[in-house]
């Protein structure tokens, strides 16, 4: 009977050994967050925060846009499966720290008036958003758009009215469709993901609804991002270090 119990149950331990040297050389959640707070990590994290503010203060400024809220979602993932698609070093890499931003303005006047104004102030390159000649993404296009109501030569439908860079996309409310609200701020289970906004503590949705009151308002949505994606990859943490635990640089 003791064999038996034996050979039923050394195998078990034996996985269960091998599950404790693998937990033992997996970086702890305190570990990981030394690694993405590392002088490197934080400089490039400051100069991605400092890119964000100029964007948004550009805006801001253009006569007629008025700033309501910023949302600025900072997160570091490990890569997945498709990472070596991508990219050879993400595949490689331990953490992918990320930093993805929407703000909000609102127009309190005819938004195909704005829109010029908007690209006057060269708050980004606005470009077709692919080579089609019919693409949307620039302000010609959308003010097209609104001129011919949606509809083109050939009587089919336009593409929706946006405006589109490699590092911004710009959204706004229209009739029957509006932006959808801001995210919550949380809270996250992991000290890897942080939101902040501005104004802090804000009630996004509610700062939505008081922009539109009384239907005077159209919303405008500015997503930050890179090569279409809604975010930024600012950091990698290399696998490398003892038992493959991450290089603290």
């Amino acid at each position: 009977m003791e064999s038996i119990l034996y050979l039923l149950l050394y195998p078990l331990s034996r996985l269960w050994e091998a599950f404790r040297a693998l937990r033992a050389h997996w970086p702890t959640d305190r570990r990981m967050v030394a690694l993405i707070h590392s002088p490197r990590a934080r400089a490039a994290r400051a100069a991605e925060r400092e890119r964000i503010r100029e964007l948004v203060d550009a805006l801001g400024a253009v006569e007629g846009v008025e700033h309501v809220l910023t949302q600025v979602r900072d997160f570091s993932v490990r890569p997945d499966g498709l990472a070596v698609l991508h990219s050879l070093s993400d595949a490689d890499a331990l953490l992918l720290c990320r930093i993805s931003a929407r703000a909000y303005f609102v127009v309190r006047e005819d938004i195909t008036d704005v829109l010029p104004r908007i690209e006057a102030a060269d708050v980004a390159e606005w470009c077709a958003r692919d080579q089609r000649p019919s693409a949307g993404g620039t302000v010609e296009h959308a003010l097209r758009w609104y001129r011919n109501g949606g509809i083109n030569q050939e009587g089919l439908p336009m593409d929706s009215p946006d405006l589109f860079s490699p590092v911004a996309r710009l959204n706004w409310d229209r009739s029957g469709i509006l932006r959808p609200d801001p995210e919550p701020n949380g809270p996250y289970i992991s000290r890897r993901f942080r939101t902040d906004r501005t104004p802090a503590d804000a009630d996004g949705a509610q700062l939505l609804r008081e922009a539109r009151a009384g239907g005077q308002g159209v919303v405008l949505e500015l997503v930050l991002g890179a090569n279409g994606h809604d975010h930024r990859q600012y950091h990698v943490v290399p696998r490398g270090g003892f038992a493959g635990r991450g290089r603290l640089i």
